[in-house]
């Protein structure tokens, strides 16, 4: 579904408008007032493992000796603690999920319990068994000519990929269960490959393409987190408004943009969202997974208890009155 008009007027807002702070205050409290309501999302991570080795992830931050997997048994009891205001399972992190093997019968349990399940995945593991418990299903593709693509995402099969996606999309078409979505993360060196990613988009039908600015996600007080920086801001200075011209009514899927808006304040983390990690830990969000911020892990705390702490909620608070936070002043959106 095509949706030319969403992406233009939220070109306008988040990229220009509220940059120039005339509704930015009203914006944000407005924005916070809704994710205030209840705690609707968890994103819970099945591994820290990958196959892959791409340029802006910072997995190599992981030690070897930490990477065992979320136990289906710890799934389980993390679900058992869900509120019933959340609705929602991102069932995806800083690893391939599909490494984990239980990963598919976590799905399955999310959605028997009636959780719509989202998947990120890479697109080398994937099995299309899964395809059965998810509402959402992103492949990750950064770029159509293959050898740019293996430069920016290192152990990938674009064939592979591609034919993974195809599977997919012929399950939606048999099934109409879920929506099969391509994930891109823009960066320097490939904004050029917008104008051939649209194309691919429609020849392959897919339901959405999700277009994320590369982020600095290294641990803030390390060496590659000071290294990456002058790259990730190269990459920010891209000329939106005309990428967004590529996307015309022509296309059948609808196109999402997470600008760099540097706008504190406007986030759903610690407020309806929560990241859970493969060692149950709930930390600030997804974009701080390495050496993260943690508020008290799920097998000696209740979720819901670390979610009204007095630490997880002075950290809202501060979000609310606009008060400085290290770790979001260095997020790029």
């Amino acid at each position: 579904m095509n949706n030319y008009k969403d992406v233009h007027d939220n070109y306008q807002k988040w990229h220009l408008s509220l940059q120039e702070n005339v509704l930015f205050e009203k914006e944000r409290k407005k924005f916070l007032s809704f994710h205030s309501n209840a705690l609707t999302r968890v994103q819970i991570e099945p591994t820290q493992r990958c196959n892959f080795s791409c340029h802006m992830c910072p997995i190599d931050e992981i030690q070897a000796d930490t990477k065992e997997d979320l136990s289906l048994e710890n799934f389980i009891l993390l679900l058992d603690q869900l509120p019933s205001t959340v609705k929602y399972i991102t069932l995806s992190g800083l690893g391939e999920p599909f490494l984990n093997s239980d990963y598919i019968e976590m799905a399955k349990i999310a959605h028997s319990r009636g959780y719509l399940v989202e998947v990120y995945n890479n697109g080398s593991k994937f099995d299309k068994n899964i395809l059965p418990y998810v509402s959402e299903l992103f492949f990750s593709l950064d770029a159509v000519d293959e050898t740019l693509l293996k430069t920016v995402r290192k152990g990938i099969n674009k064939d592979l990929v591609i034919e993974n996606i195809k599977t997919a999309i012929d399950y939606r078409d048999s099934y109409k269960t879920l929506k099969v979505n391509i994930n891109f993360c823009i960066h320097a060196q490939n904004q050029g490959e917008i104008e051939h990613i649209l194309p691919l988009c429609q020849a392959l039908e897919i339901d959405h393409l999700h277009i994320q600015t590369v982020s600095n996600n290294y641990a803030t007080n390390s060496e590659s987190y000071d290294s990456f920086t002058p790259y990730v801001h190269k990459s920010h200075q891209i000329n939106w408004s005309h990428i967004i011209n590529f996307y015309t009514k022509e296309y059948n899927f609808s196109l999402t943009i997470w600008y760099p808006r540097k706008l504190k304040g406007f986030c759903n983390w610690t407020f309806s969202s929560l990241y859970v990690n493969k060692n149950m830990d709930v930390i600030s969000c997804c974009q701080k997974v390495t050496n993260p911020l943690i508020f008290g892990n799920t097998k000696e705390m209740n979720i819901l208890d670390i979610y009204n702490s007095e630490k997880m909620s002075a950290f809202r608070d501060a979000h609310l009155k606009g008060e400085y936070l290290e770790l979001c002043e260095r997020c790029p959106f």
